[in-house]
């Protein structure tokens, strides 16, 4: 196990799964960030993701930064995550110095490398080398942050430097590591010195204390302090954790089989999950996806998400803190109805500052 930290922070994270019903995301957004920012959450993060409703209301993280921005006063404002492979290091760097700017310097990111290959219409050439390509643009990003400038070819092969626009607040930008179940990624994001943003979909609490102890051990070794390891989990308080469950469960169980929807058709297009034509067979049942749904909602009940009563989720928080993270980004917009999700996060607060005190 690692050392405790003092403290959990709490913060939102919204990846909602609307297809055509956006709009109801966006007012579920904002008045979820509102709300939170007055409660005194840490943070309020939102995702890329592309084609596809599971997140698809979420194409442009810097769009919804920015909408983010301009309805609170205090909360860090973070992507969870860019898809660096996707963009020029210099425009990730000039959009998210709009938001450093718009927020008074309450910009962060988390960089990824992307795993849909239907993604990759946006950059085909890009695909093959992502992972490689993410700890450059961290490297680049930081630099460019830092000088305010980019060096490059123009359309004439000279080499020139460029400066960039608006001037951050921040010095440096935050920069985390979107990490998954992967030992080695952990170690890589200690080796260059940033946060980990994680979750509990692959893994347990106590695998995940293994590799965050992996994690900031190469962090030491390459003279960082400890880091910021986050921790994403899918979050619904109630005063009862059977009136949870009632409002969650279905909710989740929908969610799920729209995730399960995007990885078989990630499959179908060539990607190597789930175990190339038996896994294509399988994901292309409806059976199957039901059955994976129902084993995934029966997992996130039993003790990897915060869904339940303020006592409950309290435990599961106690928990996650004993592992080592600093950090719960709570998602949820997983359940659609705007009244709901707002009188959870008044139970959600309790939780929050139950944890957030340090130990004795």
């Amino acid at each position: 196990m690692t050392d405790t930290p003092d403290g959990l922070d709490f913060g939102l994270f919204f990846f909602a799964a609307v297809g055509d019903a956006a709009a109801d995301a966006y007012r579920l957004l904002l008045a979820g960030a509102r709300r939170a920012d007055e409660l005194g959450f840490s943070f309020v993060s939102t995702p890329e993701r592309h084609f596809h409703r599971f997140g698809g209301a979420f194409p442009n993280p810097a769009v919804t930064s920015a909408a983010v921005a301009a309805v609170t006063e205090r909360m860090q404002i973070r992507v969870g995550s860019v898809v660096t492979p996707l963009h020029h290091p210099a425009r990730v760097v000039e959009d998210f110095g709009v938001i450093d700017v718009i927020s008074g310097g309450r910009a962060a990111i988390s960089v990824g490398s992307g795993w849909n290959v239907n993604d990759f219409v946006l950059a085909p050439e890009a695909y093959e080398g992502r992972r490689e390509r993410v700890v450059a643009d961290i490297a680049a990003i930081r630099r460019a942050w830092a000088d305010g400038t980019w060096t490059g070819p123009n359309p004439h092969g000279e080499e020139v430097t460029v400066d960039l626009y608006p001037r951050p607040v921040q010095r440096e930008l935050p920069i985390w590591t979107t990490v998954s179940r992967s030992e080695e990624t952990f170690r890589t994001a200690g080796r260059l010195g940033t946060n980990v943003l994680t979750h509990l979909e692959n893994q347990d609490v106590d695998g995940l204390a293994e590799k965050i102890t992996v994690y900031r051990k190469a962090r030491a070794q390459a003279g960082f302090d400890q880091g910021r390891v986050t921790v994403m989990m899918h979050t619904y308080v109630a005063a009862t954790t059977e009136a949870a469950h009632a409002v969650a469960a279905p909710a989740l169980r929908e969610y799920l089989l729209t995730a399960i929807d995007l990885e078989a058709r990630a499959v179908r297009a060539g990607g190597s999950m789930s175990g190339g034509r038996r896994g294509r067979d399988f994901m292309g049942r409806d059976d199957a996806r039901s059955r994976l749904a129902e084993f995934g909602v029966n997992r996130y009940l039993g003790g990897t998400s915060l869904i339940g009563s303020v006592d409950a989720c309290t435990a599961v928080a106690e928990r996650v803190r004993a592992a080592g993270a600093d950090e719960i980004a709570c998602l949820v917009d997983f359940v659609g109805d705007t009244d709901a999700v707002l009188a959870g996060l008044e139970h959600l607060d309790t939780v929050r500052r139950r944890v957030a005190a340090p130990r004795d």
